[in-house]
Parts: structure tokens; sequence; C-alpha cells
């Protein structure tokens, strides 16, 4: 083979190979990069935490011993004066670690010899001893270590055939006014201001309710980081009347649209946040995109179209569009 056909050969192959690495390369790279389609969706934004609940209730306790025959139900709404259990007279010792009970609560107990509802309440045949310090007026002074210290087993169930003297008998539970103590760890994706009406699924005895409380003091310790969150509610779950530490989630806002991985999300030299979008010729391009919410893993975007700050609209992603999952 000649000197001449030898670099004729060997400026091809050159060819070839500026041709794959300019044009080929960037391509195959760009397309063993995973991405995924644009989708429709929403994005819970919620925080789990233990929960303490927090009411104003009364122990009524009995002065007089006998069978008891109950006239109310558990979780019945009564008004003053109603008869909630018709006693037949008798004698019975009292039970010892009910009349530990009954000093436990005796700051908040009711002598009763009529066993008739003194206040307007929900009838509650649960007591568990921290119905004197667990109160409305001490909520200042629950701290996480209160939370820690309550017993998830110190629930007693008063309902029992024969009541003797200064035995618990029953409870009136305050419906229109009780509380949910949280502490919380910090969420930068979650702002809690009073006044804030917040939707709470709390897991207790009764199984799992979903219900709308407010936001009534928000408190951050600066030296644990954590937040003390105090809601209040006027509204019955199923469980509230002996419900005390429970599981919650408490969602703050539910969020509909395109949804998308915060890994996907990148910053232009300007500072515009987007993403990178597969074109018609298979090329991936910056797109802007504005942020509705994020959860800290995925992120609620504007879909086709949102305005900038200064009002003007900018595109944007749509739905289907192929994305970079890690730019």
């Amino acid at each position: 083979m000649s000197r001449k056909k030898t670099i004729i050969i060997i400026y091809v192959f050159l060819l070839i190979f500026l041709y794959l690495i300019i044009y080929v390369l960037p391509n195959l790279i760009v397309s063993l990069k995973s991405s995924y389609a644009v989708q429709y969706g929403e994005i819970e934004v919620s925080q789990n935490a233990n929960g303490l609940i927090v009411r104003e209730e009364n122990v009524y306790t009995a002065t007089s011993s006998g069978k008891a025959n109950y006239l109310i139900g558990d979780d019945d709404l009564v008004r003053v004066g109603t008869k909630i259990i018709d006693l037949e007279g008798g004698k019975k010792e009292a039970d010892e670690e009910l009349l530990k009970l009954s000093k436990k609560v005796k700051a908040v107990s009711v002598p009763t010899g009529d066993y008739t509802a003194q206040y307007d309440g929900l009838v509650a045949y649960y007591c568990d001893g921290y119905e004197s310090k667990i109160r409305p007026e001490s909520i200042d002074k629950i701290s996480e270590d209160t939370v820690k210290s309550i017993e998830d087993k110190s629930v007693v169930n008063l309902k029992r055939r024969e009541i003797a003297a200064k035995e618990p008998a029953f409870k009136i539970v305050n419906r229109s006014h009780w509380n949910l103590v949280c502490f919380l760890k910090s969420n930068p994706n979650i702002v809690y201001t009073e006044g804030k009406g917040i939707r709470v699924v709390i897991e207790g005895a009764g199984g799992k309710s979903s219900l709308l409380m407010t936001v009534d003091s928000v408190f951050k310790n600066k030296k644990t980081g954590k937040t003390k969150l105090v809601l209040t509610s006027d509204r019955y779950y199923n469980g509230m009347t002996s419900d005390r530490k429970v599981k919650v989630t408490l969602v703050d806002s539910i969020n509909k649209g395109l949804v998308i991985k915060n890994t996907s999300i990148i910053s232009n030299k300007k500072g515009q946040k987007g993403v990178m979008v597969k074109n018609k010729v298979g090329d991936f391009v910056f797109k802007p995109i504005s942020i509705i919410v994020t959860d800290g893993e995925n992120s609620v975007v504007a879909n086709k179209v949102f305005f900038d700050k200064n009002g003007k609209a900018v595109d944007t992603i749509v739905t289907y569009d192929i994305i970079l999952t890690r730019p």
C-alpha cells in the first residue's frame, strides 16, 4: 500500500472518530442518563409526631357503695342534672388501685351521691390519672419529657358491677374545647402560624380519625431546635375522651399539579430554577419551572405557563415531557 493511500485511510478514520466524538457520543451519554415522563399528581405535605390530648374534665367519685346500673352510654353528650348511674345500696370494700387513682385526680374530683352531671359534657368511663396534671390551664408547663413520661397502658375502665365509696365512678369531659400538644422536628417545607387550620389524622384507641384543628400557639425551642405546637378543636372524634398519648399526622397541605423529582431541579446562570427537557430532536434543553410546593423529595410545579415577578408569562413544562432525573 502506498504512503498516499495510508494517509487517506488515516484521514478518513480520523474524520469518523471526530464525528463519533462530536455527534454520536454526546447523544449516547444523554440517552444513558435516567429520565422520566412528567405526570399530573398530588403531594401531601405533612409531619408525623406523638401528640398529647389535653382536656377539661372532672372525675366523679362515689360517696356510697352499691351495685351499678349505667343509664348513659360512653361518650354520650349530657346536660347538667342528667343522672348517669343508678346505684343500688350495698356494702363493698374499696379497691386499692382505684383508691390510688382517686388520690391522683383529687384536684379535679367531684364527690357525688346522686350520680348526676354537674356540668354539660361527654360522659366517659375511662380514667388514666393524668386528669388533674394535664389540663388546658397547664399547657405552658407541658414539655417533651411530659409526653415521654405518659404510660400508654395507664387507662382504667371504670365500668364495673359494683362501686365502692371513694372510688372513681365516671368522668364528664368538656367537648366544646380541647387541645393537642405536639413537639416537632424542624421542617423547612412547613410553617405553622397561629389561627391556621390544619387537617390532623389521629391514631388512638378508636383507630384513625381525621379532623380539622386550629393552631393555638407555636413556640420554637432554640436549644433543641424543636417546635412546640398547640392545636385546639371543638370537634369530637372516636377516642377523644379516653386517648392521652396518640400518634398524629399533621397535614399542612395537599397540592395538585405536575409532579417532578427534586433531583431534577437545577438553576441557570441567572438563578432561574428549571429542569432539562428532551426536545423534538432528542437533545435535553433547560426549561424554567415555578415550584408550587415541595415535600423535600418531590415538588408540584406549574403546568404549561407561569408568571414571573414582573408579571411576564413564561413557558414551562407540560404533561409527559421527558426530563432528566439527575442533570
